[in-house]
């Protein structure tokens, strides 16, 4: 029984973490599920409790899936997956909805491309700014710390459009219509429309600051239900140009690759506890030297690997004259070569091809080159 301990620990190890990792908090910026700095979970809770039901929706996709109607407002998070001919349907399938709020987080996701609308983007910045406008989701006095993009709205629908916390106050005293929060009332393409600029000032991290908190809960409650769209790299036409590959994967590949790496680690430090210092034991036999020797012989004349076995008798044969001439173990042939050339007063030449050339036509010439090395192994000493 004690040995199913261990496992059944581990299971239960590994099922915490796993309900740890896999839990619905997504991590995704603005996301109502992710409880981090840059997440919006906190204004997400607080418009439930107002009595706001608030469904999130993975992906554009998911989006079309469902019936949008009266009573309902649609909150997209960006458009940065989204194609024109997505935008256009996305338009068409929450025409019937009370009221659509994109966020824009940045210029890189430019929702006037996408929406057909005739906005563009500009940089924001972290000035306190004022609403210098009328529109219902503005009080006087609603101060904004933090704008991440600058709306700007021209053509036929600049009359008609309501832009609030312009860059200066005075901004919008021409006739111009720019703001981080950009109102478009409903025509035959699209329901009534508000663009977000200051996405970061609804986060976890700063909703609290300024009349943050009071904007978002304007922007979002009121309707009886807020359609909360998570925009998923899966609403990316196939023709798209590719994303990184973190942003393809499934969210949540993370919590899957975590929790294996400590399966493995685990499993590993408990089996190699087990793992034992090296024993040594004595052979059931002695084996000599000579018998191995004779026996590798016979393995080479098995083979005919003549070559083999003369490369092995002038290997032995050249440590051996190095030892008895007093030479370093690193001493190359050349060196040798003069050396036992000098001592045995043979040529060279000779002497190199003795030591050195694995050439043996048959066994005769193999036995004679065995002989002729055993002999100069010897003629130092004569």
């Amino acid at each position: 029984m004690r040995r199913w301990v261990p496992w059944v620990l581990l299971l239960l190890g590994m099922a915490v973490v796993a309900t740890l990792l896999t839990r619905q908090d997504t991590g995704e910026p603005l996301s109502p599920d992710n409880p981090g700095h840059e997440g919006t979970r906190a204004l997400a809770r607080v418009l439930e409790q107002q009595g706001t039901r608030v469904e999130v929706v993975d992906g554009t996709r998911r989006l079309l899936e469902r019936p949008v109607g009266p009573g309902t407002t649609v909150l997209l998070g960006h458009t940065a997956y989204l194609g024109p001919e997505a935008g256009a349907e996305l338009l068409a399938h929450v025409a019937d909805a009370d009221r659509l709020v994109v966020l824009v987080p940045d210029g890189s996701a430019d929702p006037g491309a996408v929406l057909d609308l005739p906005v563009s983007t500009a940089p924001g910045g972290d000035r306190v700014l004022e609403a210098g406008c009328t529109a219902p989701w503005v009080r006087d006095g609603d101060l904004l710390a933090r704008a991440d993009v600058m709306l700007e709205v021209d053509g036929a629908e600049r009359a008609a459009a309501t832009a609030c916390y312009p860059p200066t106050p005075s901004h919008n005293a021409g006739g111009a219509r720019v703001g981080a929060l950009l109102e478009l009332p409903a025509t035959s393409g699209h329901p009534p429309l508000t663009l977000v600029g200051f996405p970061s000032a609804l986060t976890n991290e700063h909703v609290l600051e300024e009349a943050h908190a009071a904007l978002g809960l304007r922007l979002l409650g009121g309707p009886e239900e807020l359609v909360w769209v998570v925009p998923s790299p899966g609403d990316a036409p196939p023709d798209a140009s590719a994303q990184g590959l973190w942003d393809v994967l499934p969210r949540n590949l993370t919590a899957s690759v975590v929790l294996l790496a400590a399966a493995v680690l685990v499993t590993g430090l408990w089996q190699g506890r087990r793992l034992a210092p090296v024993v040594v034991e004595p052979l059931p036999a002695v084996v000599h030297a000579a018998e191995t020797t004779r026996a590798r012989g016979r393995l080479y004349r098995q083979a005919h690997d003549r070559e083999h076995a003369l490369g092995a008798l002038q290997e032995g044969t050249r440590h051996r004259l190095a030892q008895r001439l007093g030479l370093p173990p690193a001493t190359g042939t050349d060196d040798l070569v003069e050396r036992v050339a000098a001592t045995t007063g043979q040529p060279p030449g000779a002497v190199r091809r003795l030591l050195t050339d694995p050439t043996a036509d048959d066994d005769a010439t193999l036995v004679d080159v065995a002989r002729r090395l055993r002999s100069l192994e010897e003629g130092p000493h004569r």
